[in-house]
């Protein structure tokens, strides 16, 4: 059991971003007692986040842990992502990080002039790692995980295969400017993805969430519609197993809104079916709405799968599934009741109201 205020600020921090628990650790050590230890960056930094999000919301490969992360390491000025391992399993060879990752992330346009991936990003391999840039801006993802020489050949792939397709690639074509199809998207508006940048870049630098959920068998995520707001709403439907029902969705919910910790959000709708016996619908929804009229929503749908469903999964995929059970974290009791307690500094992990969930 955690009992000082550094280890449980430390749990807090795993449970959030997935960091294993000596590197969440050092961080919370190395930190001001009260400092928020997930901040917001800025604007550029927000958008960039937002449009990776977005990339990765919808995986097109195959991946144990929530959307391929194994965590995150969320900075003021930077984000680093960790990828998961690609799988030795003898699965598709073409289903690797880097390929998949070089084809959704890097910014192409089609006949049209509409661009995949985002725009105005650009990578290189700095120190070993693979860096994510976005032109004229101190913007940038650290890609962990990825061997640089694989990347680099990766790009190579994908910029022959895409091309063979008709696409541009606007990061070779012009390394160092934008291109003009990326034009359009260097000063987005306000509205869209950019009012909503808040939402999906604190998802993503929140995404060890999911995992407090269950074994994670699957999560996608894509873009439902736009808010009259301005915004957008964001789906995703993370899939489970082992779960603790209604417990584990409205924990992962006030999780997600804890002051100085979470987002601004507060929950407007939920339908829940977890009383109802396994084989009726596995699904809970809840929405999220931003405070103090910010742009975006949030639908969860959590699916628990349960009875003869999961009986499947077990029997069909037994050794993947043996894995996505390591995964799961188990939530200490005393983080319950720090949330009943609305997150707050008196329940002794020491937090700062974050001043964006309260800027009324």
């Amino acid at each position: 059991m955690k009992t000082t205020a550094v280890e449980r600020r430390a749990e807090l921090l795993r449970l959030y971003t997935g960091l294993p628990w000596q590197s969440a650790l050092r961080r919370v050590e190395a930190a001001a007692p009260e400092s928020l230890l997930i901040p917001q960056p800025d604007v550029d930094q927000l958008l960039l986040e937002a449009r990776v999000m977005a990339a990765l919301a919808w995986r097109r490969i195959t991946t144990l842990h929530p959307w391929g992360i194994e965590y995150v390491d969320p900075r003021s000025d930077r984000l680093l992502i960790r990828f998961e391992a690609d799988p030795v399993d003898g699965r598709d060879p073409d289903e690797t990080q880097a390929l998949d990752l070089a084809e959704t992330l890097l910014p192409r346009a089609d006949e049209y002039g509409d661009i995949k991936g985002v725009p105005g990003a650009r990578t290189h391999v700095e120190r070993g790692q693979v860096m994510l840039r976005v032109l004229d801006t101190s913007a940038s993802v650290t890609l962990l995980g990825l061997d640089p020489d694989e990347w680099l050949r990766a790009v190579d792939v994908q910029d022959q295969q895409m091309g063979a397709y008709g696409m541009t690639p606007c990061h070779r074509d012009l390394p160092a400017r934008w291109h003009p199809a990326e034009r359009p998207y260097r000063r987005p508006s306000r509205r869209g993805t950019a009012a909503s940048a808040w939402l999906t870049s604190g998802l993503l630098r929140r995404v060890g969430l999911i995992r407090t959920l269950g074994a994670p068998l699957a999560v996608t995520g894509w873009l439902g519609h736009h808010e009259r707001g301005g915004g957008e709403r964001w789906i995703i439907d993370p899939t489970f197993a082992e779960g603790s029902g209604a417990t584990g969705h409205r924990r992962l919910m006030a999780l997600l809104a804890a002051p100085g910790w979470g987002l601004p959000l507060a929950s407007v709708d939920e339908h829940c079916a977890c009383h109802l016996p396994p084989g009726y619908s596995d699904q809970c929804t809840v929405v999220a709405a931003g405070l103090a009229e910010r742009p975006g929503a949030l639908e969860v749908r959590a699916i628990q799968r349960r009875g003869d469903r999961l009986k499947w999964i077990q029997e069909h995929r037994p050794a993947t599934y043996a894995v996505q059970q390591q995964l799961a974290y188990s939530v200490p009791a005393w983080v319950d009741r720090w949330l009943e307690r609305g997150g707050s500094p008196t329940s002794r992990v020491p937090v700062r109201a974050d001043t964006m969930s309260h800027s009324h």
